[in-house]
């Protein structure tokens, strides 16, 4: 898993294994806060399809942290006005980029995508359900 992905799939693990893992590390490294859980927007650009060019759809709100886990940096941005999340993957991410509990995190990571995954399906099954099968009409 690539850490740019670590991050997104991190928010949608199980929130108590989150918190567990990350109290795990703090009791064995250095954690240090650089940057508080901060709620801010984003604005998000959109392909224009006439002329190839983007403009800005609209704003989308986030928290982002900044933490270092033994002198090493990391980041996170989440979805929402979450900072108690956004502080949880930040340290995961230092603590991943500082070389800790690497299997750990990323098998955290790998079920938060699986958990993301399911959502999806569930989603698409839904979708599909309200299919209209005209030639039946």
């Amino acid at each position: 898993m690539e850490r740019e992905e670590l991050n997104f799939f991190l928010q949608h693990a199980d929130p108590d294994e989150l918190l567990n893992l990350c109290q795990k590390i703090e009791g064995r490294a250095t954690v240090v806060k650089v940057k508080k859980p901060t709620p801010q927007t984003l604005l998000v650009p959109v392909a224009d399809p006439v002329n190839g060019g983007t403009f800005y759809g609209g704003e989308v709100l986030v928290t982002s942290a900044l933490v270092q886990v033994n002198g090493v940096n990391g980041w996170s941005m989440v979805m929402d006005d979450n900072p108690e999340l956004a502080q949880l993957v930040a340290v995961l991410d230092a603590a991943l980029a500082a070389g800790i509990d690497e299997e750990e995190i990323v098998a955290l990571a790998g079920r938060g995508q699986a958990i993301l995954t399911g959502r999806a399906a569930e989603e698409t099954a839904a979708v599909r359900a309200t299919r209209v099968a005209f030639e039946l009409l």
